[in-house]
């Protein structure tokens, strides 16, 4: 054992079972732990000479603040902990599920074994490649690596590793082709199409509040009858239902209905009820007493608009399924449920009559420029307006001179 002077670590020789030295530890000292006894950190070295090397570097490193205590969680050991104990205080229930989910279906598989301390950039970008390469989008990509990043991030705030390695890499970029679920949202003759052949289904009021509103779908089958006020026509956004996978402690995922609160303060709105949409809700009314009348003893009052046969809310899983059953019977392509709310907002946009700035806060983004970013591309009446009025004011194409009398007029061929 070679002793050093105080904060410039130590040298032991590491030795096996016969008493043969295999190898050289170097520990330096970290300061102390909340119980007052002292917090080390270790490293190896295969000769006593790499061995003061390495001690140098580690005294470097400690009075740059680099020096960290060595753990063995793994990526994964690590991830579940931190979104369970760390994120879920601070996030809402659904998004901590999502963090997992991701973790558990983009980021494990491939990098779940890997000690914390060990990754490195070099590993973030072999393992977005590999994503790539298996046909995942730039999206989901991204997204995974976004999660990484926050659990790396809060890793290097608590000690656990030296620097954030995703830092050093680059989100990857769209490619032309990627594949994407987002669809053209409908046109005016097949939204009007879709409302008309709706009144009669039990998707009516559902449909009409998407196309009349242009809400998330988590905040349509969120709403309550304490939500909506038909005497004074308005309808409140206070909260959302979504499915959320739930992971139990052995890993397995059980997916249930959770209500949030708005997604943000300015998705709390009170909208509007027209005329149309007045009528649709008074039949989601009607319809709603008869099916409580059949079920009997088996109706749950929940105080949801959009509800089963016994009254319990719709899940956005069986509502896909059924609202695509809905679109093949009425012969309409299918877009998303999302794509309704796109759909809303390019025709509010397109109409002329809604400037963007009421379309932002009634579909209920925080900023403008979320709503310019989303949407203002894919408006032609903002590239027409924009034309139309440079011309306004720039000088008119200057007027061909009339012939001369007797000058032959030559006509060009093309």
């Amino acid at each position: 054992m070679a002793k050093a002077r105080n904060g410039e670590g130590s040298i032991f020789a590491v030795k096996n079972k016969k008493g043969k030295t295999i190898g050289y530890a170097v520990e330096m000292s970290m300061g102390f732990k909340a119980n007052g006894k002292r917090d080390r950190t270790r490293r190896q070295a295969k000769t006593y000479k790499e061995a003061l090397a390495l001690r140098t570097r580690m005294a470097n490193e400690h009075l740059d603040g680099r020096l960290t205590i060595i753990h063995a969680e793994t990526v994964s050991t690590y991830g579940i902990r931190w979104v369970r104990e760390v994120k879920a205080l601070k996030i809402r229930s659904s998004s901590a599920s999502d963090y997992e989910a991701r973790l558990r279906r983009e980021v494990f598989p491939m990098l779940g074994t890997t000690r914390m301390v060990d990754l490195k950039p070099a590993h973030v970008d072999r393992w977005m490649a590999a994503l790539r390469k298996s046909g995942k989008s730039a999206n989901t990509v991204n997204g995974a690596r976004r999660v990484l990043g926050a659990m790396c991030k809060h890793a290097n705030r608590t000690g656990i590793i030296p620097t954030n390695p995703v830092l050093a890499t680059d989100p990857v970029k769209r490619q032309k082709g990627d594949p994407t679920q987002v669809k053209e949202p409908w046109s005016l003759n097949e939204v009007c199409k879709v409302l008309e052949e709706s009144c009669d289904d039990p998707l009516d009021g559902f449909l009409h509040v998407m196309l009349h509103l242009g809400l998330r779908p988590g905040e349509a089958i969120g709403l309550r009858w304490e939500d909506i006020d038909l005497t004074k026509r308005t309808l409140t956004i206070t909260g959302t239902l979504t499915d959320v996978q739930v992971f139990m402690p052995d890993g397995q995922g059980v997916v249930r209905q959770v209500r949030n609160d708005p997604k943000t303060a300015a998705s709390r709105r009170i909208l509007p009820i027209d005329e149309a949409l007045a009528a649709s809700l008074d039949r989601q009314q009607m319809r709603q007493a008869v099916q409580q009348v059949s079920a009997g003893e088996r109706w749950v009052d929940t105080g949801y608009v959009f509800t089963t046969s016994v009254g319990t809310p719709f899940s956005l899983s069986n509502l896909r399924k059924t609202y695509q059953k809905f679109l093949d019977r009425i012969e309409v392509r299918y877009i998303r449920l999302h794509d309704l709310r796109h759909t809303v907002a390019r025709m509010a946009l397109d109409s002329g009559n809604v400037p963007i700035e009421q379309a932002s806060q009634a579909l209920g983004h925080t900023r403008i420029d979320t709503t310019k970013q989303i949407y203002a591309g894919y408006v032609p009446r903002y590239n027409e307006e924009f034309v139309a009025g440079l011309s306004s004011i720039l000088p008119a194409a200057p007027r061909p001179n009339p012939p001369e009398p007797g000058e032959a007029h030559v006509e060009i061929s093309r």
